[in-house]
């Protein structure tokens, strides 16, 4: 039994901590604006923030950089610091850290193990068909799989050299530290207002529990897209730990009467409180047999999927309303879902007063279309069938060449609601893809899914942007009355 008292942490600071009476080598640093030491009681790594335990000491000169490639100002520079004082991260035998390395399934369980000082139990072996015997990390995997932190692929493997991606780092974040995940309901539609995810998506909950909880945002993150199946790297793991860490720190002296609201303004973001009547309800969701037209009440202001599936390809009408009198406005979008529940390719529809319009060349495949009101308790009618024809520019398969450096002309008529265009990057170079008029129309630039991207920011219609190799579609759209014409011209250079 270890026994607690109070005992200096180091000379130079005169600051007291808790210990424990076994002998501590080293048991704590100051990093930055963080005091860490270790509890070997628990074998818990604790960030303690400035704010409480480090109120009123003066600020030190700016500690120089631990790795080369993570200068002082690095974007990533503290939570990386502070991770590998605390035993959590290590550099690389070069002396590097190597921050924009994709970190893989199996490395990223042992983080957090050691994170949360948690020890896997050696005789965790021989889970997963793909998992090496007596392997650096199969004890890893295996314990995480025995207390169903994790899950393998239905064919008997692990795949612990894949790499990590975003939601399913988050997913281990959560179940690994401990964080609460409930089902979601309207609320989330207030946070999760990401163009590439659906609502209806599996990972959803955990995205949702991320920001509320403080673990999402991290810095350089965009605010329109979270790219939700890009690998995650070095520094964003670092971060997303880092500020995971806190929270449930954070939790744990509040109490379980701590409100959510709370939490999160700790770590400096504005979040509304979540209901506890509303937070264990979905939002409504139907499987339809395509073509389909259906009619409903939306409850609150909670997102409606139907979800349906297409044996040909087709050219696809959607319509959206809201019947006569009712308030406020409706939002469409069309996501083609890929076995992981990921979508590369979605469609964002136009909207005309309480109208959203969709007419898109769709490939055979899984759908999902979702309607989201902006008044609570609106009724709505929705229609989706095949057209006969469309004008040769609908949809991702049907997407234009852009040649670099010379510019295209192109022209919305009456009833068109957008034109593709692609192109191809054979090497990485800094590209900047121009819309004349860009005011009034939109432009989203989808990076398909040979392109291999890196960090929370993607490409942008207007900006300079480094751009992998790989192939890219753009989609132009109007913001104009739908029976407007609507003369552009597209260039990339």
């Amino acid at each position: 039994m270890n026994v607690w008292i109070l005992m200096p942490c180091c000379a130079p600071c005169g600051i007291y901590v808790l210990a424990s009476c076994r002998k501590l080598r080293n048991p704590c640093r100051i990093t930055n604006n963080l005091l860490i030491f270790r509890m070997h009681a628990s074998l818990r790594t604790f960030l303690f923030l400035s704010g409480s335990l480090l109120a009123g000491l003066a600020t030190g000169a700016a500690a120089a950089a631990i790795f080369p490639d993570v200068p002082v100002g690095h974007l990533f520079e503290e939570p990386i610091n502070a991770l590998v004082n605390a035993g959590v991260l290590t550099g690389n035998p070069d002396g590097k850290f190597y921050p924009d390395r994709q970190v893989n399934r199996a490395e990223m369980l042992k983080m957090l193990y050691k994170a949360t000082g948690r020890l896997p139990d050696v005789n965790s072996r021989g889970c997963f068909s793909d998992v090496e015997r007596y392997g650096w990390y199969e004890n890893y995997v295996c314990d995480a799989a025995a207390n169903h932190f994790v899950e393998g692929y239905s064919d008997g493997t692990f795949r612990p050299s894949n790499s990590v991606n975003r939601v399913e780092a988050l997913k281990m974040i959560t179940q690994v530290i401990g964080i609460p995940v409930e089902n979601i309901g309207e609320e989330a539609l207030q946070v999760v207002k990401f163009v590439d995810v659906s609502t209806s998506a599996w990972y959803t909950k955990y995205l949702y529990a991320a920001y509320v909880k403080g673990i999402l945002p991290i810095a350089g993150q965009d605010a329109s897209r979270f790219y939700p199946d890009w690998p995650l790297l070095r520094g964003e793991a670092a971060a997303m730990i880092f500020n995971a860490l806190n929270a449930d720190l954070i939790e744990r002296r509040q109490g379980s009467s701590s409100s959510v609201s709370s939490a999160r303004s700790s770590v400096g973001a504005s979040i509304q409180p979540i209901s506890s009547s509303s937070s264990s309800s979905l939002a409504s969701s139907y499987d339809v047999p395509f073509p389909f037209e259906s009619a409903g009440k939306f409850t609150l202001r909670k997102s409606v999927t139907y979800r349906f599936t297409l044996d040909n390809a087709a050219v696809v009408s959607t319509v959206a309303k809201l019947q006569s009198g009712q308030p406020g406005n409706i939002s469409c979008r069309l996501y083609l879902m890929a076995e992981s529940g990921f979508s590369f390719e979605y469609f964002m529809g136009f909207q005309e007063g309480s109208t959203c319009t969709l007419k898109t060349t769709l490939k055979p495949g899984s759908y999902q279309l979702q309607l989201q009101p902006t008044s609570a308790d609106t009724t709505f009618s929705v229609k989706a069938e095949t057209l006969p024809t469309g004008d040769g520019s609908d949809g991702f398969g049907e997407a234009q060449t852009l040649p670099m450096n010379l510019a295209r002309t192109g022209t919305l008529a009456p009833g068109d609601y957008q034109d593709w265009f692609k192109f191809t990057v054979s090497a990485a170079q800094t590209l900047q893809v121009s819309v004349t008029d860009s005011t009034q129309l939109t432009c989203l630039i989808y990076p398909m899914e040979d392109v291999d991207l890196y960090g929370f920011s993607g490409p942008a219609c207007g900006q300079r942007y480094e751009y992998q190799p790989g192939t890219y579609v753009i989609a132009v759209g109007r913001m104009f009355p739908s029976d407007a014409r609507q003369t552009y011209t597209i260039l990339a250079q």
